[in-house]
C-alpha cells in the first residue's frame, strides 16, 4: 500500500491532418422549361374489323397474312355464283318491266286516241292509264331489285378500306362465312399513329392554374405539344407529337385524365417500315409553363438524407456546410434548384463552389 504509482505514459498529440481534397464546380443558369414525365401506349389511327357483308362460303384470300395494303386492294372473295344469279334475274326482270311499260303506252295511246273520236268510253281509258301507271311503277321496283342485287354481288369482293396493315386471317378457304358477324382480319393505320398517356390530378390541377393565371394557353386555344421517347432510350425524346384530344371527365378509379397526341410514325430502311406499332410502351414529357431561367447543379452533387435533398457547399473559408434544397425537374446531368421555396440563407448562388466529389 505504501508503494507509489508509477506515473502514466503521456501519449504525444496526434499529428495534424491535412484537409481533405474535394472536386467542387459552380452552378449553371440556363433557360428551362419545366416538365411532367408520364407512361403512355401507341394506338393505330385507324383499326378496323373487316367483316363480309353477305353470307355465302369463302372461296379467295388475296394476301399473306401480316402485310401492308394499299387501300381498295382486294383481301377475300366470297362465292359469287349465287349472287350473280340474283343479279342476272334482277336484270331480266328489268328488262321485261321496260318491254311491258312500253306495250301499255301503246294501248294507252290508243284507248285515247279511240275516246278522243267518241269511240272508246272514260272508263276504258282510266283503265289504260291505270295500267300504264303500274308498269312504269314495275320499272321502278325492278330496278330497286336490281340495284339490291349488284350491291350484293359487289359485297362478295371485299377490299382494304384504307391504306395500312392486316393482322393475320381468321378464316381459311372453303369456310362458311355469316354476313356482319364472321370476323375475317383486321386492318390498322400506322401513319400517323396516336400516342395515349394519363396525367394525375395534381398535374391537371397545376395546369389550370397556369391557364388561370394567363401563363399559358389551353391546348384548346392553342396548339402544344408532348415530347415522346421509346423505351430503349432513358434520356432521349426524338419525337414530338400534338395533343389533340383530352378526356371530358377524370377517371374515378385512376384519379387520371386521358389524352391523346398525333404524331408522325417515322419510316425505316427495312421492315417492319415503321418505328412505332400500336400498343407499344412509349415515355411522355408534358412541358408545363413558359420557359425561365433556373439555377441547375450536377445531379452527383446531391445528396439524400430522410427524403431531403442536400448540398455540400465550400464557403469563402474553405469550409464546407450543408444545405438542405428544393430541386425540380432533371435536365441530362443537371438538377433544376427551386431557390424560391427555400429560406433565404440556405439558398444557392451562381458563385457558389459546390462538392461534386
Amino acid at each position: 500500500c505504501s508503494k507509489k504509482k508509477p506515473p502514466e505514459p503521456v501519449e504525444p498529440d496526434p499529428a495534424p491532418q491535412k484537409p481533405q481534397s474535394v472536386t467542387v464546380t459552380t452552378p449553371i443558369v440556363r433557360t428551362i422549361s419545366d416538365y411532367e414525365d408520364f407512361t403512355g401506349r401507341t394506338e393505330p389511327f385507324k383499326v378496323v374489323e373487316l367483316r363480309s357483308r353477305v353470307t355465302g362460303y369463302l372461296d379467295k384470300v388475296h394476301f399473306a397474312d401480316g402485310t401492308d395494303v394499299m387501300s381498295g386492294e382486294p383481301l377475300f372473295g366470297i362465292d359469287p355464283r349465287v349472287y350473280k344469279a340474283e343479279y342476272d334475274r334482277a336484270s331480266a326482270a328489268l328488262l321485261k318491266a321496260e318491254k311491258h311499260y312500253k306495250t301499255m303506252a301503246l294501248l294507252h295511246d290508243r284507248v285515247k286516241s279511240s275516246y278522243d273520236k267518241g269511240i272508246a268510253g272514260k272508263d276504258a281509258l282510266d283503265t289504260a292509264q291505270g295500267q300504264l301507271d303500274e308498269a312504269e311503277a314495275d320499272i321502278a321496283y325492278a330496278a330497286a331489285v336490281l340495284e339490291l342485287a349488284d350491291t350484293n354481288l359487289k359485297f362478295t369482293r371485299v377490299s382494304a378500306p384504307f391504306s395500312g396493315r392486316l393482322s393475320r386471317r381468321m378464316v381459311d378457304p372453303g369456310n362458311l362465312v355469316k354476313a356482319d358477324d364472321t370476323l375475317l382480319t383486321t386492318l390498322v393505320a400506322l401513319d400517323p399513329i396516336y400516342v395515349a398517356f394519363d396525367i394525375d390530378e395534381r398535374t391537371v390541377l397545376r395546369l389550370r392554374d397556369l391557364i388561370k393565371k394567363g401563363e399559358i394557353k389551353s391546348s384548346r386555344e392553342t396548339t402544344r405539344y408532348v415530347q415522346i421517347g421509346l423505351a430503349s432510350d432513358e434520356d432521349e425524346f426524338p419525337l414530338r407529337g400534338q395533343i389533340v384530344f383530352r378526356d371530358n371527365q377524370i377517371d374515378v378509379g385512376t384519379g387520371t385524365l386521358r389524352i391523346r397526341a398525333l404524331l408522325s410514325n417515322p419510316e425505316i430502311e427495312r421492315q417492319p417500315r415503321y418505328m412505332l406499332s400500336p400498343g407499344q410502351f412509349v415515355r411522355v414529357r408534358l412541358p408545363i409553363g413558359n420557359p425561365r431561367q433556373a439555377l441547375l447543379v450536377p445531379e452527383k452533387a446531391l445528396g439524400t438524407n430522410q427524403g431531403r435533398k442536400y448540398l455540400f457547399v465550400v464557403t469563402p473559408e474553405n469550409k464546407v456546410e450543408q444545405r438542405d434544397v428544393e430541386v425540380g425537374a432533371q435536365h441530362g446531368e443537371y438538377r433544376v434548384i427551386e431557390n424560391e421555396k427555400m429560406k433565404p440563407e440556405q439558398r444557392v448562388k451562381p458563385g457558389d463552389r459546390i462538392v461534386v466529389e
